[in-house]
């Protein structure tokens, strides 16, 4: 029987150095730290992404159309660079051992290439394979003009991501506001491909763990702690994107803008909930751990909020504050509004305990699907 052909993102990361570093080192630890890294970076983009395999220094992951928007699958991509950069510091600091592997992992880096296409699942040895052009445009472009235009003669490279200009434009955002270079690859019977590079290594340099906007305890009007039964990832996707809110908020519409097609700090949003209106200013944006908001609410005033979320196990802790931004409100409305809170977030923890049945096989996160309703 023939495969239905799919569409989707497709993703590889690749540790920069590896072969220079594999030759160096001592195979008893080099190979052992690569996994180590590797498994940090797969850890971190599973979801909105999903494994298809492993290959070496390499990481094959692929995403269906319908489950991310592009804001959330460009978190990913970074969410994934930073704990790869933090995991290679901690193994830099906590190691004892003086062997060039341990000593020379520091000199390692991470890359990303991502296409957007079609493919098709198969069967190849008995082993699930995904086929077609596309998977053939997102490998090449590991030995592209891009790639080797960031590496230098030791195969080393500082931290980049390359989308194709097709992924681009499915994520629809803009590539000049993420300060990206153009490439365009030559790839042999497949044309010319566009590419974007974006860098990873000034966002690394950029992470000072500094938050723009902090309330603490002692100045909320309310808080409100949740546990949900989800990962980091999929909790961050429903609490902040506009598809996804209105399942555990309500009815509520959402109008966003945001100047790059990406959210972030500087992104705007006009809340309306039957006859009232919210407008929300996103202020701080740390992907999967922190956002804080400045917000408008009819009949309270200005407002500051902030979302912290901690893994708990195989949960993940919501801590929501509200803080007064100017005048002190009425205590009737502070409390009808943290009654509003608390309701939302329970049903947030319901909706993510939903279990659905598994498409195509494989294994279904509750969230995402849900997404895809919500996107028909």
């Amino acid at each position: 029987m023939a495969s239905t052909p799919e569409r989707g993102f497709l993703l590889i990361a690749d540790l920069s150095g590896y072969t220079a570093y594999l030759s160096r080192g001592e195979i008893e630890h080099a190979p052992a730290i690569a996994g180590d890294l590797i498994e940090t970076v797969v850890g971190r983009l599973e979801p909105p992404f999903r494994l298809a395999k492993l290959e070496g220094d390499a990481a094959f992951l692929y995403v269906e159309d319908g489950r991310a928007d592009g804001s959330l699958l460009l978190d990913a991509i970074e969410v994934a660079y930073l704990a790869f950069r933090r995991r290679l510091r901690s193994i830099e600091q906590a190691s004892a051992c003086d062997c060039t592997a341990c000593s020379t992992a520091p000199r390692l880096d991470l890359k990303f290439f991502v296409h957007h296409g079609e493919y098709v699942r198969t069967s190849i040895a008995g082993r699930d394979e995904l086929a077609g052009a596309s998977i053939i445009v997102v490998h090449r472009l590991l030995k592209g003009a891009a790639a080797a235009a960031a590496h230098d003669t030791d195969g080393r490279a500082m931290g980049f991501a390359v989308f194709t200009a097709a992924a681009v434009a499915a994520m629809g955002v803009d590539p000049a506001s993420l300060g990206a270079t153009t490439e365009v690859e030559a790839i042999e019977h497949l044309g010319e491909v566009t590419t974007h590079t974006i860098d990873l290594e000034g966002r690394w340099l950029a992470e000072t763990g500094a938050r723009r906007l902090e309330i603490a305890g002692r100045d909320a009007l309310f808080e409100v702690e949740v546990d949900v039964p989800a990962d980091p990832a999929t909790t961050w996707a429903h609490l902040t994107s506009p598809g996804l809110r209105p399942l555990w908020e309500g009815p509520i519409v959402i109008t966003e803008m945001a100047l790059d097609g990406r959210r972030g700090v500087g992104t705007r949003a006009q809340c309306v909930t039957g006859r009232l209106a919210t407008l929300e200013e996103i202020v701080d944006w740390q992907p999967y751990e922190h956002v804080g908001y400045r917000l408008a609410v009819e009949g309270v005033g200005a407002v500051e909020a902030t979302y912290d979320l901690e893994a708990v196990g195989a949960a993940t802790r919501v801590r929501l504050r509200w803080a007064g931004a100017g005048s002190s409100p009425e205590d009737a409305a502070v409390t009808r509004l943290r009654g509003e809170k608390i309701g939302g977030l329970r049903r947030l923890a319901a909706v993510l305990a939903i279990p659905m049945a598994p498409r195509n096989g494989a294994r279904q996160e509750p969230a995402l699907e849900l997404a895809q309703e919500v996107q028909a």
